[in-house]
């Protein structure tokens, strides 16, 4: 029976992850894609053409968003949770509420829509802005996950201990090091991909939307906040 209770969860799951399917590799149908598409929807004719220009009052409108979507995806995943026992119970009237469980996605996409209106922004402004913002915090939070920050100074501080000789045999691994702290902290391929004006602004509320992006992979980890 939890078997069953799986394939829900990925039921719910795909309902927010359609547009990748729909759109193939070339849509960007990669996992920093489906992160991002997580928090939209679907587009529809409101859809944008040509370079998108992510506002500080845009982007102040999709933090907000981001904590009521937060909301809606810490209940539903708590709710697809409690009908674990449901459905090992096995019987008629268990899996009668069960079912019941599948009305959760509905529910989600209509939550998703009075929260894209309450923000005043449309689908594809959503994946739009969600797109660069999920390029730029990612990449922060696996530089602070694989702590090369401080590696990189412990490495240093080895190096200035040794020999001159020995200095220079380690100088290209210190070198390497130093290339990849670069990368998380001026964060090139978003740059070249967003243009440096939608990663300047979006790094503006790094911090909120650091908290946002941590939430919401525990909400979709099923971690009860």
């Amino acid at each position: 029976m939890r078997k069953s209770w799986g394939c829900l969860a990925v039921v719910l799951a795909l309902s927010a992850c359609r547009k990748d399917a729909a759109e193939g590799p070339e849509g960007g149908g990669d996992a920093r894609g489906t992160v991002a598409r997580l928090e939209g929807g679907e587009a529809g004719e409101d859809a944008l053409s040509g370079p998108y220009t992510v506002t500080k009052e845009k982007l102040e409108a999709y933090v907000g968003y981001q904590r009521k979507m937060l909301e809606v995806y810490g209940s539903l995943m708590r709710s697809l949770q409690d009908m674990g026992p449901l459905l090992d119970a096995g019987t008629p009237q268990a899996m009668e509420k069960a079912r019941s469980g599948l009305k959760l996605i509905e529910r989600k996409a209509q939550a998703e829509a009075d929260a894209r209106q309450a923000a005043g922004l449309s689908t594809d402004e959503v994946n739009r802005i969600a797109e660069v913002v999920t390029a730029v915090i990612s990449q922060r939070q696996m530089g602070r996950t694989l702590q090369y920050e401080e590696e990189l100074k412990k490495l240093e501080a080895l190096q200035a201990r040794m020999p001159e000789e020995q200095q220079k045999e380690l100088a290209p691994q210190v070198e390497s090091m130093r290339l990849q702290v670069e990368t998380f902290q001026k964060l090139p391929e978003a740059r070249r991909e967003f243009g440096d004006a939608n990663v300047d602004v979006v790094l503006s509320r790094e911090a909120d939307l650091t908290k946002n992006y941590q939430d919401m992979l525990k909400a979709f980890a099923g971690v009860r906040r």
